[in-house]
């Protein structure tokens, strides 16, 4: 019989500390990809220990293209010859594994992709994707599973996207650089991972502006160099430990983020009653002693994440009235609202929104983790109640944080792997 590997935490323990954030899940997984279209060696560095890097590096060495990881750095070096498939044992692993569709069709003129998995979150259509990718002059069909994707070169135009979706934007995106003439997006996505992205296209030799707005436009051109580049802080994971040192009412500082990346986030957490100080690339956390609840709804940005929605949420369970969640992003985001009910919580949720009364006290329990941020969420919960929880699903926090256990135990948690 296989024991599940689980996190085990007695709450009540005040957490107080600094925390330095590596570089973003969503931006990084996508740079890992930048090489489909260029040959040469690269280097990404602040780059997190996660799995889903280890996933990504596994379907790119499916297509060819290798890779080293030490300290942080990624080294990846692009053959001149490329292959185009990949397979479901691999995709099957992330959703993010579709954004080598707009590469490979690009560079090679055909892509086949099996159907990615990831996350269980509800409907995440990949048919906007690939109407953006059609009008670009791509053709698709599905064979046993497999998306196959092919294209005569593909031509710049005007998309205008129904939904300020962040995987059509960077799909349409990274097509469109060696697209012959100019490409316009329109209801472009607006997340720093996407500006991060473009940077590292950008110093690869593609023309681009306009990122960080609703409008992109990109020139294409013939070819593409390798480059160096340094990701982006991971915005999703400083809001978790934000919410960690908020609900043990700790104080300390999170170290590698730029404020202009959460400023939402910041805002609500301040209405809270949270104390937070902007530095350079960091920011100071103070706790006091009781929290206001607050009413907020997760958008595209600059509103609140939805990967942070289930953080926000654990963080509210014992703060002072009535608070109100609106998800608006994915409709499974919840999943982390019976977990936490088995701990004591008040919430009654009806259709996208969720009321968290607050309440006095929180008991330990056993709970699972169905996804990176419910898990995330759950070890929020576990920190601010009595006595012992026992978290499981724990592979799928390891696809988000860099060993968020030894993080947390370094700033004043009982916690460990079990």
């Amino acid at each position: 019989m296989i024991v599940e590997k689980h996190i085990v935490i007695e709450g009540n323990h005040q957490l107080n500390g600094d925390i330095k954030i590596k570089g973003a899940k969503n931006a990084v997984l996508k740079q890992m990809v930048l090489p489909l279209l260029a040959s040469g060696k690269y280097e990404i560095s602040n780059v997190p220990n996660i799995t889903d890097v280890t996933y990504m590096r596994e379907v790119l060495s499916y297509l060819g293209i290798m890779s080293s990881f030490e300290e942080s750095t990624l080294i990846i070096d692009s053959p001149e010859d490329i292959g185009i498939e990949t397979p479901y044992e691999l995709v099957q692993k992330m959703r993010a594994s579709i954004v080598i569709l707009g590469p490979l069709l690009a560079r090679k003129g055909k892509a086949m992709i099996a159907f990615p998995g990831g996350d269980q979150l509800g409907p995440r259509p990949v048919q906007m994707h690939l109407d953006a990718l059609e009008k670009m002059g791509a053709n698709f069909h599905l064979e046993h599973g497999v998306l196959i994707g092919e294209t005569d070169g593909l031509k710049g135009v005007e998309i205008n996207l129904p939904y300020a979706s962040v995987g059509a934007t960077e799909n349409t995106l990274l097509a469109a650089v060696l697209a012959e003439g100019k490409t316009v997006i329109e209801n472009a996505a607006r997340e720093p991972e996407i500006v991060d992205i473009v940077k590292m296209l950008k110093n690869m030799g593609a023309q681009i502006s306009g990122e960080g707005t609703s409008e992109i436009t990109i020139e294409g051109v013939p070819s593409l160099n390798p480059t160096n580049h340094d990701v982006v802080g991971d915005r999703v994971v400083a809001g978790t430990f934000i919410a960690a040192l908020a609900s043990t009412g700790g104080s300390g500082s999170i170290i590698g983020i730029n404020e202009n990346t959460l400023p939402m986030e910041i805002k609500k957490f301040q209405e809270m009653g949270l104390n937070i100080n902007i530095n350079d690339n960091s920011l100071t956390v103070e706790s006091t002693n009781n929290y206001n609840a607050i009413e907020f709804s997760t958008l595209p940005f600059p509103g609140v994440a939805t990967d942070l929605q289930p953080i926000f949420g654990a963080a509210l369970l014992k703060a002072e009235g009535t608070s109100i969640i609106t998800e608006n992003v994915y409709d499974q985001r919840f999943q982390w609202i019976p977990e936490v009910q088995r701990m004591g919580s008040n919430i009654q949720t009806g259709w996208q929104h969720a009321m968290i009364r607050g309440v006095k006290n929180l008991s330990g329990a056993p709970v699972n983790s169905t996804d990176i941020r419910t898990g995330a969420s759950l070890i929020i919960a576990a920190l601010q109640a009595e006595g012992e929880s026992q978290i499981t699903g724990v592979d799928h926090i390891d696809r988000g944080y860099e060993d968020i256990v030894s993080t947390l135990d370094s700033i004043g948690a009982v916690i460990e792997y079990n």
